[in-house]
């Protein structure tokens, strides 16, 4: 009888043991093929995804402004909340001579401005023509600079829209007594592709050609998004330095410059930055260069490049820190071409940023 009960007893281990081994063999089953897309790790973003969040951050500062049937609405550099403008002013006066190519890029036409050769010459390389000499328009000053407006003279034209920078005194000299005739006015900082778009979209709404920003402005977000997606993927993060040469020496482009912008944005370490620091540029010497030894030198100047290159020899020539330099031995100091990186490049920026990521990156194809 005990044999047989321990019969009984070990054929039922046997049977649980069995049972046991097949129920973990189910849990070995293969899952299907949307068990397994559900498992994917968050980490695995798609390149699309990548770019359209490069675009997001572009295009941040654009997707602010508000436009309506009558009206466009925005924050301003005057460190005002927001203010409103109204569709097709009829005579607009645009006292900053790069501002005046952005609103006429955008669709505007400037009704009253700045002439003098600086200005000038600015509107013949970015917009192709001096707008002074077009019909009916007003040359109001010959300077940027705020302090050497006849304010009086200015007021007396009747615009019905005033567009100044925040630099050079502009807007601090003409807002009140703008203000105080209930003409408005538009403080602009402007600096990097994302003012550049943002501006781009309030200008050509207020002068009612949305159309512009499709075939224009978002043409050069999607060009350089897609620029800095594979300069981000190159996952190197290029040492440079963007210099300024002078006659009595170098200034370091700091991020917060149009320059330096770019080096940001396509991934470079500017070895000049302060943390913190709001500035735009600081001044640097050689021996500060040496220290830091950066792979690329970018030289940058209101002259011609020829002119330009010419300035750097008389401050380098012969001197063994600067023959020193990692840049210099392997031949990446490059001179910044002066429309597309002293001017602001406007819808040419996409052409800035490949030039900068093709001297970054020279092993991609941009």
């Amino acid at each position: 009888m005990f044999k047989k009960l321990t019969m009984v007893i070990f054929v039922l281990l046997l049977s649980i043991a069995v049972l046991t081994a097949c129920g973990s063999k189910s849990t070995n089953v293969p899952k299907n093929e949307n068990d397994n897309e559900t498992q994917a790790p968050e980490s695995a973003i798609q390149p699309e995804d990548e770019l359209q969040a490069i675009k997001a951050e572009l295009l941040k500062a654009a997707d602010e402004v508000v436009v309506t049937e009558d009206e466009v609405i925005f924050k301003d550099d005057s460190r005002r909340e927001v203010i409103t403008i109204k569709k097709k002013p009829q005579k607009v006066a645009v006292l900053y001579g790069s501002h005046a190519c952005l609103y006429t890029e955008a669709g505007g036409k400037v009704s009253v401005g700045i002439g003098g050769a600086s200005a000038e010459a600015l509107y013949e390389k970015q917009i192709g023509r001096n707008i002074m000499k077009d019909e009916g328009v007003v040359t109001i000053a010959t300077s940027s600079s705020g302090k050497s407006w006849n304010v009086e003279a200015i007021l007396a034209e009747k615009p019905d829209l005033i567009i100044c920078s925040t630099a050079m005194s502009g807007y601090s000299t003409i807002s009140k007594p703008a203000e105080a005739v209930n003409i408005p006015v538009i403080a602009i900082t402007y600096n990097g592709v994302s003012d550049y778009l943002k501006w781009f979209k309030v200008f050509c709404n207020i002068n009612e050609k949305p159309e512009l920003w499709d075939s224009v402005a978002a043409k050069v977000a999607n060009e350089i998004a897609n620029i800095q997606l594979k300069a981000k993927k190159a996952n190197k993060n290029p040492k440079v330095m963007a210099l300024t040469a002078g006659k009595n020496g170098f200034s370091a482009l700091l991020s917060n410059s149009d320059t330096g912008a770019i080096i940001k944005d396509l991934y470079g370490i500017n070895l000049a930055d302060i943390s913190g620091s709001s500035a735009t540029s600081v001044d640097i010497n050689l021996e500060d260069i040496y220290t830091a030894n950066p792979e690329l030198v970018f030289i940058r100047n209101s002259a011609t490049d020829r002119e330009t290159a010419e300035t750097l020899e008389k401050l380098v020539k012969d001197n063994p820190i600067w023959e020193s330099l990692e840049a210099v031995k392997n031949g990446r100091v490059y001179i910044l071409p002066q429309e597309l990186f002293w001017y602001r490049p406007n819808h040419r920026y996409a052409e800035s940023y490949k030039m900068m990521a093709e001297w970054l990156y020279p092993d991609i194809e941009f």
